[in-house]
């Protein structure tokens, strides 16, 4: 055979051959290449993906009723699930629903659930093979005060029962363990089947774990499980692994030995909500629409907050396959309440009675971890103590005055002297913790987080703030010194993980602790501890540092020139060279002692290298005059936080002398504003404003000038007049430019404008709208395009007057 001619043969053709061929094979191609993807793409989801998790299933399930309105009024502990993706019209068949276990120490156990209402039936679709189905059932009367509640849950596959759960008898609002092993046929298929006339069933935490995967982790050593451990208002400066000379925190101490070390972290709020908001979300609370201000958590708060694509910890774990739970005193993480939030968690321990909750939740984490040692799983742990009301036990005292000379433990205020013996109290606790995963024998494989959510304030000389929450200085939430956001932040690691490090930092370490140097932030929380695990999502919302790549290999680690810590109404920059601290427009008025003598206090600043204790405040000092520019500028540059502009357009003067006044009152309260030198502005309260302004008539045409006022929160409102020479004239608003003779007050759905509108810059008349920029009001391209149609229909109708 020639060669020469097979080749001519082979790539010799004809127009009526060649490009059908072609093509042919390309889209041959192109599907193998589809196959491939897609398998793959399965393949990574069932790796990431274990175990089977219904509730994350359920947007891909069929179910017999779809449930878009809340059944159960009457039981007000309850929200429609947040983190299953279901659309609105099946939003409550997914439900975090809290049964209050415990009325005397307030227990409130919410579970993420299936919701079932009598006759429901929901169908997945299941790999065939062999599961062990865990879960935790409760059930709820039609009524309030319905006395018995029954029913049975039957779990079907290709048609045959597998088990039956009868619940006849069952208390109400409580919940049942359940555990079963199921075969799951070669149809695929799980049905769960509920029988009952008037009962309400949730199924919380319904998870079936493959056989092969339970053998992968017996086969490979424990699975590398994640406990965070959130010690509220604990002070740095306390822990003798930062320095104090008294052993009064001996466990944590010896852990930090181990650990990746933080030598100076901060928090990013002085008070618990901004604080853990934002360290389990790496993102700023405010940026979150969650705000700094109070403790609810308004319902336009939670539109942002749920209405954009948020990645946190909780969630971040769960889509990885870690059971997620959260023990804790700290209503922040509850939907329910008002105050907090649904972040994903699988099970919500909640305790809300002080003093002895402490010594609850540490039992309730040692169960949790004695009965998960088997399954990867994600802890936040979060103990109430030392946070005030400063009460521990007297053996705790009496162990601080063991070790805490005398003469030095009287230089102490009687609260001082009480929060040492809260912190060792903590401190004996999470010995409890670690000695039972000791005993276990997972600890070394466990990764450990130590850090705070806030310090706290007690040196005299800061004795300026609002005392409005404790009435004492002794506390939080009100100043941004040192002593109130320095944090301890340490790491300790999987030893796995220990000993395949490969950078300098951990050589240096030799398998000891491995010291960051200068300052971090927790907003660096969750991008680290991911990363040290592989599980830093691709293209993922965290904001935050990732040190975990200096520590694996030898890179550069991040270097946090500027943390920022947010307050009530107030905000604060650090760096290594000094602290900026900045309070809203409307909340500069800060007092000396409780009985106060009202003063204002709109700046703070202070050069850390001089004053690292922050006593003198050189904001309106002549010599701080070069450093405070420098630290605005710095501020301004960094925008910290995304927020509404509202913007406002002053027409070109068209007469002689043009006197303008502007008055503006909005909803949101007013954060900030870009203005030029020619504009006064004086300002009466936290959301109103006065512009003044002269000019004279331009000699050519020109274009008007713009104001820009940002907003504190997401609120769209705004109420505005405009007078010029003394007469009050007409105002456009909003992306049509409408024009109203006299203010109006409902503005909401007429102000807003996603873009700057059509003819804005060159108005004859003043125009006002509110960009959404943060609330998210994004038009759609066939929204654009309706907009501008509606325009010109006004247009014809005389609404607007070009």
């Amino acid at each position: 055979m020639d060669d020469g001619n097979l080749k001519r043969k082979n790539f010799s053709c004809s127009s009526d051959t060649c490009f059908p061929n072609w093509f042919q094979m390309r889209a041959t191609v192109l599907f193998a290449l589809s196959i491939c993807f897609c398998l793959l793409s399965c393949l990574n989801k069932s790796e990431r993906r274990f175990p089977v998790d219904l509730v994350l299933e359920l947007r891909n399930a069929k179910s017999k009723i779809s449930i878009s309105k809340d059944l159960l009024p009457y039981h007000w502990k309850k929200n429609p699930g947040r983190q299953s993706g279901l659309p609105h019209s099946r939003k409550w068949e997914n439900t975090q629903i809290t049964f209050n276990s415990d009325k005397k120490i307030f227990l409130n156990h919410s579970l993420d659930s299936l919701f079932f209402p009598p006759g429901q039936e929901y169908e997945f679709k299941i790999p065939p093979g062999q599961y062990e189905f865990s879960t935790l059932v409760g059930l709820l009367g039609g009524t309030e005060f319905q006395s018995q509640v029954s029913g049975i849950l039957k779990l079907n596959s290709g048609g045959k029962v597998l088990k039956e759960w009868n619940l006849v008898g069952t208390m109400k609002e409580s919940w049942i363990s359940k555990q079963e092993v199921l075969e799951i046929g070669e149809s695929g298929s799980l049905q769960l089947v509920w029988e009952s006339k008037d009962s309400y069933l949730f199924v919380g935490e319904p998870l079936l774990y493959s056989k092969d995967t339970l053998e992968s982790f017996s086969s490979s050593g424990k699975p590398k499980s994640v406990i965070l451990i959130v010690i509220d208002s604990a002070r740095k400066d306390f822990f003798g692994s930062y320095g104090y000379p008294y052993s009064v925190t001996p466990v944590m101490d010896q852990m930090a030995k181990e650990s990746v070390f933080f030598e100076n972290p901060f928090a990013n709020g002085n008070w618990t909500k901004p604080s853990m908001m934002s360290f389990f979300h790496s993102e700023y609370s405010s940026n979150l629409g969650l705000g700094n201000s109070w403790f609810s958590t308004k319902p336009y708060q939670r539109k942002v907050y749920y209405g954009k694509n948020r990645d946190n910890l909780a969630k971040t774990f769960r889509e990885a396959g870690y059971f997620s739970k959260t023990i804790m005193n700290n209503v922040f993480f509850l939907d329910y309440t008002t105050v907090g939030l649904d972040l994903g968690f699988h099970n919500s321990f909640q305790v809300g009675m002080d003093i002895v909750d402490t010594e609850v939740l540490t039992n309730h984490a040692i169960q949790f971890v004695n009965e998960s040692k088997d399954k990867p799983y994600f802890l936040h742990f979060n103990l109430n103590t030392p946070h005030a009301s400063y009460s521990p036990p007297p053996e705790d005292m009496a162990a601080v005055r063991s070790v805490v000379p005398t003469e030095v433990f009287y230089r102490y205020e009687s609260p001082v002297q009480r929060y040492l013996g809260e912190m060792h109290y903590t401190d004996r606790e999470i010995g409890r913790l670690v000695e039972a995963l000791k005993k276990q024998g997972t600890y070394d494989e466990t990764m450990i987080i130590v850090t705070g959510d806030h310090g706290e304030l007690f040196s005299a000389h800061h004795d300026y703030s609002y005392h409005f929450i404790m009435q004492t200085r002794f506390g939080h939430g009100e100043t941004h010194y040192d002593e109130e956001i320095n944090v301890p932040y340490f790491i300790k690691l999987p030893k796995s993980i220990q000993e395949s490090l490969g950078s300098d930092l951990a050589k240096k370490a030799d398998g000891g602790q491995i010291r960051i140097p200068g300052q971090s932030s927790l907003l660096s929380l969750a991008p680290t501890i991911l990363g040290f695990l592989n599980l830093l999502p691709k293209e993922s919302s965290y904001r935050g540092a990732d040190y975990s790549t200096c520590i694996r290999k030898a890179d550069v680690c991040p270097k946090e020139s500027f943390i920022y810590t947010e307050g009530r109404m107030s905000e604060s920059v650090r760096t290594e060279n000094y602290k900026y601290i900045r309070r809203y427009p409307g909340f500069t008025t800060v007092r000396r002692t409780a009985a106060g003598e009202p003063h204002t206090m709109a700046e703070e600043l202070y050069d850390l290298k001089k004053d690292p204790e922050e006593k003198n405040n050189l904001s309106p000092l002549p010599e701080g005059e070069r450093l405070l520019q420098i630290a605005r500028a710095d501020f301004r540059r960094e925008n910290f936080l995304r927020r509404n502009h509202l913007r406002i357009l002053i027409p070109p003067c068209s007469e002689a002398v043009c006197r303008d006044f502007l008055s503006l009152n909005v909803q949101g309260s007013i954060y900030d504003w870009e203005v030029s030198d020619s504009i006064q502005l004086s300002s009466g309260s936290a959301k109103t404003i006065s512009l003044q302004k002269e000019s004279k008539a331009a000699r050519s045409p020109n274009l008007g000038e713009e104001v820009v006022f940002k907003t504190v929160n997401p609120e769209l409102g705004a109420f505005f007049s405009f007078s010029r020479n003394g007469k009050t004239i007409p105002v456009r608003f909003g992306r049509y430019g409408l024009e109203y003779q006299r203010s109006i007050t409902n503005l909401e759905d007429l102000i807003v404008s996603e873009r700057e509108p059509e003819g804005f810059p060159s108005s004859a008349l003043p125009w006002v709208y509110n960009d959404g920029a943060f609330s998210g009001t994004r038009e759609s391209e066939v929204q654009r395009e309706m907009g501008k149609e509606v325009k010109k229909i006004l247009e014809t109708w005389g609404y607007i007057h070009e």
